[in-house]
């Protein structure tokens, strides 16, 4: 595996717009442009309704723009449903939310896993079932490719939904709410396995969250939406530090500090917008 580059130039997306044109399209996105550099995690952040979520489906070629462009590593997505635009999905693929209703309960979590690979014509069978053994060993899961949904606690879903998704050797992996819906311990555990595993394979990862407690522990860089548009990005520190838009600052004072210090830094900062 090894990171790929994602190039977002101009996007738009509209919903709606009611019969004869009589309401105006909703503006889900509206003209962002991003760049993810290989190996690195860009963080999206902002609240719900932001249009994040939208920009990560069109960043990973499950939904078209209505206008703007995206390119992987220089070239642009095959045509939706051709052969060529499934052959794409193997290159970026998406942890989403909600691990149980991304697995299949009638299946047993290694089966699932080797399927992915099937439909990828990826290796032969046995090829195929000692792959499935080493990322479930990577990930925390070994010995229990057997076991179905059901059997799995949250994290142990999640961990075989990224184990699923490591199975076609990705360059992009887009995680869209990937540990919102688990316990903030069993959450640290999955950015902890996250960027354990990009240091390994050079992933890079869109990483998409409300949370900017969580964004900052893992992203490199940081873009925030409001309204479907960007309004602040930079280094994921520098945001973080001293961020520059208003809103950005609201987001970050109804986080609580994590340190003393932090409090302070912030606390510092306010006197001298005041001021």
């Amino acid at each position: 595996m090894s990171g790929g580059e994602l190039v977002l130039t101009d996007i738009v997306r509209l919903y709606g717009g009611g019969w004869f044109g009589r309401h105006a399209p909703v503006r889900a996105v509206d003209g962002v442009s991003l760049r993810l550099e290989p190996g690195k995690t860009l963080g999206i952040v902002g609240e719900s309704g932001s249009g994040k979520s939208t920009l990560g489906r069109i960043a990973a070629g499950i939904e078209v723009p209505t206008s703007g462009r995206v390119l992987l590593n220089g070239k642009p997505y095959a045509p939706m449903g051709s052969a060529a635009w499934r052959r794409e999905r193997a290159s970026i693929q998406v942890i989403w939310q909600d691990p149980s209703r991304a697995l299949d309960p009638r299946m047993p979590i290694g089966g699932q896993i080797e399927e992915a690979m099937a439909a990828h014509r990826m290796l032969d069978r046995a090829g195929r079932l000692a792959r499935v053994g080493e990322l479930l060993e990577l990930v925390g899961l070994g010995g229990l490719g057997h076991r179905y949904v059901h059997q799995l606690s949250g994290g142990q879903q999640q961990r075989a939904v990224i184990a699923r998704a490591l199975s076609l050797a990705p360059q992009i992996v887009v995680c869209d709410e990937a540990v919102s819906a688990l316990d903030v311990s069993v959450q640290a555990q999955i950015i902890n396995l996250l960027n354990d595993l990009k240091a390994r394979f050079a992933i890079s990862y869109l990483f998409i969250s409300h949370d900017l407690g969580v964004v900052r522990h893992i992203s490199d860089s940081v873009a925030v939406m409001r309204e479907g548009r960007i309004v602040e990005t930079g280094d994921a520190q520098a945001v973080f530090s001293a961020p520059r838009h208003p809103y950005t600052k609201a987001l970050l004072a109804a986080v609580p500090a994590a340190t003393p210090a932090e409090r302070r830094a912030r606390e510092a900062l306010s006197r001298m917008e005041t001021a």
